[in-house]
């Protein structure tokens, strides 16, 4: 923050607060008036430009000879207790605990110490005799306004582009052909894994919420491939545009089995990742099924194909390979 701009929010936050003086010491509504009164001709001669060097001097009118007096000002840290009688001098003193100045001034007293963190904010830095206290946004917050806000988590096939910080929010892009990024994450697009390179065959091309997938002949005829689309299946629901309504019902109808509560629709994709996790092959392959009785045609015929790609391929040897 400018000084110019520093100095007059904290001015006026203390006339309206009663808070200006040090510890023990009343300041009345005139005295209060008069600091204000004052602000402009600390702006003049303090300038607003924080990269040029500070104004260390500052004029005062003699109130004995009325001559026009070139005072020296206090530095930060401190406040001005007597103005100079003609040599120059200042008579500045140090500011007490919970108070401060932070910029060269000829202020009357230090400003309190009145900066207090809000809601997820902490404290960056504590108060001292040249710096109110500083608050900044928590990690995964940013501060939009005067409030902190977390930060977007980018959706499935959406990577972060700009990471996010406690003064900007997280920028996502749509990742990119030959890119992926899978769930809900805070991972930068990542390109797909080249099976042949590794030795490995393609069971499944990659899309942008999912890498491609590889598997050897050995894992295939073992039955891998439905092993390899298990590991994907959290996000496939993640990417899939399903209202929360249909969610829920899909959740209850063929997840739950009569078990009691629902899970919160925060929690919903949490819950359908565990079962995903411990779901046998027959409950894989059942999917596409529970999916249509609770009318999620579009989203049963997507998992199916890939279901059929996945467990229908031809055996491996040296002249077949997977589709792809």
């Amino acid at each position: 923050m400018p000084p110019h701009l520093a100095l007059l929010y904290g001015l006026r936050g203390e006339a309206r607060s009663g808070q200006l003086g040090l510890p023990g010491q009343e300041y009345g509504h005139s005295d209060a008036t008069m600091l204000l009164g004052m602000l402009s001709l600390v702006l003049f001669v303090g300038g607003t430009d924080s990269a040029s060097p500070p104004t260390t001097t500052y004029k005062h009118s003699d109130p004995t000879t009325g001559r026009m007096l070139t005072c020296d000002r206090c530095p930060p840290g401190s406040y001005r207790r007597k103005h100079c009688n003609g040599n120059g001098h200042t008579l500045c003193a140090p500011c007490p605990q919970g108070y401060f100045t932070e910029y060269w001034n000829y202020l009357g007293r230090c400003l309190y110490c009145n900066a207090v963190c809000g809601e997820n904010q902490v404290v960056t830095e504590e108060c001292s005799p040249v710096r109110n206290r500083r608050c900044e946004c928590k990690d995964g917050y940013y501060l939009y306004f005067d409030l902190c806000r977390r930060h977007t988590v980018c959706s499935s096939g959406y990577g972060v582009k700009v990471k996010g910080n406690a003064s900007q929010n997280t920028v996502c892009e749509k990742c990119p052909r030959g890119t992926y990024a899978g769930g809900s994450s805070q991972a930068k697009c990542t390109n797909h894994t080249d099976c042949a390179s590794l030795g490995l065959l393609l069971v499944l091309r990659g899309s942008q919420w999912h890498d491609n997938l590889c598997a050897s002949c050995e894992d295939l005829q073992a039955g891998g491939g439905l092993k390899l689309l298990q590991g994907i299946l959290p996000d496939f629901f993640s990417f899939q545009n399903i209202s929360t309504n249909k969610l829920q019902r899909f959740v209850k109808k063929s997840l739950l089995r009569g078990s009691k509560g629902i899970p919160a629709v925060r929690d919903l994709l949490a819950y359908i990742t565990e079962w995903c996790k411990r779901a046998g092959d027959t409950e894989l392959r059942t999917l596409p099924e529970m999916l249509r009785k609770s009318n999620l045609h579009h989203v049963a015929d997507k998992l199916e194909r890939k279901l059929h790609m996945v467990t229908t391929m031809p055996l491996c040897n040296s002249h077949l390979h997977p589709l792809q």
